[in-house]
């Protein structure tokens, strides 16, 4: 049904990755939706690093390597790919509810200057496909579109994108650096788009208010704190317990700050793709502003 793009102009520093991993998690818990989740890298790159999907046993890695970016290619390249068969190639994270489709391999560094070009189009090409076939297989596909200038891949998610999520951080020189001077790429004109500022400190005096008023942002704009306990589970690739146990219980009473606001991006996104209202909704989460 849609496609939600993670991106961020800056390089670094906005937790655009992080975001891309926790929010199709969230959805996954809180709305009554299949999700995939994608990227626009290579294998084991960006949201791979957050879950332990390599296992040690020789049966895995078999399977594994007949999965991802570069078995849909094949079956691209033989007229077969399909809808219907894009769930086939994708590594399962939340049974029937969440699953990980794994980028391809990098080429060998001896072909890999005089394929460039040409890999760099077939990628488009092939993400352009996979991304508009798994719009009809899933509810929801969640991709990470990367940092900075997007390369091929990431552009092809980018257009094919029906709400970009805007990963933004407080440093207002790199906001002034990439915002006033209007250096966001093409693929954003005309797209419904919600700004994230990640690692967000409420004590600052550089406010979501503040930001919207300084760069004139008409969207929605909301925080994603900074979590020591969210950076050690990825640094154990451990982000799916970890999102489990920060949900806090079913009544979600006892949900943690980083959550909450993943929880209010879900709902945002939500609200703009016109997914169901999810069952928590009306519990009353607390805005993180």
């Amino acid at each position: 049904m849609s496609l939600i793009a993670v991106w961020s102009p800056l390089r670094g520093g906005s937790g655009s990755t992080m975001l891309a991993t926790s929010l199709p998690i969230v959805l996954a818990f809180e709305y009554q939706v299949k999700v995939l989740l994608a990227h626009g890298g290579y294998h084991g790159e960006r949201v791979e690093q957050a879950f332990t999907h390599r296992k040690e046993t020789l049966d895995y890695i078999t399977a594994f390597q007949d999965s991802g970016m570069d078995a849909l290619e094949r079956l691209d390249a033989s007229g077969r790919l399909s809808p219907e068969n894009v769930r086939n190639y994708t590594l399962p994270l939340l049974s029937d509810r969440l699953d990980l489709l794994c980028g391809p391999r990098h080429m060998p560094e001896h072909e890999f200057e005089s394929a460039k070009h040409a890999e760099d189009g077939n990628q488009a090409t092939l993400m352009n496909r996979v991304m508009e076939s798994s719009k009809r297989s899933y509810d929801v596909t969640i991709a990470d579109a990367g940092n900075g200038a997007p390369g091929a891949s990431d552009r092809a998610i980018l257009l094919g994108a029906d709400l970009i999520v805007v990963a933004l951080n407080q440093n207002l020189h790199a906001l002034e650096r990439e915002l006033v001077q209007e250096r966001l790429p093409s693929e954003l004109t005309d797209k419904h788009r919600l700004y994230v500022i990640g690692k967000y400190d409420r004590e600052s005096n550089c406010t979501l208010q503040n930001i919207k008023r300084r760069f004139g942002i008409k969207n929605v704009v909301l925080g994603v704190p900074y979590c020591s306990g969210m950076t050690d589970a990825w640094n154990m690739r451990s982000i799916l317990p970890y999102m489990q146990r920060s949900r806090g219980g079913a009544d979600l009473r006892r949900m943690n700050p980083l959550y909450n606001a993943v929880h209010h991006v879900a709902d945002a996104a939500a609200e703009q793709l016109g997914l169901p209202a999810g069952a928590s909704k009306a519990g009353g989460l607390h805005a993180f502003g």
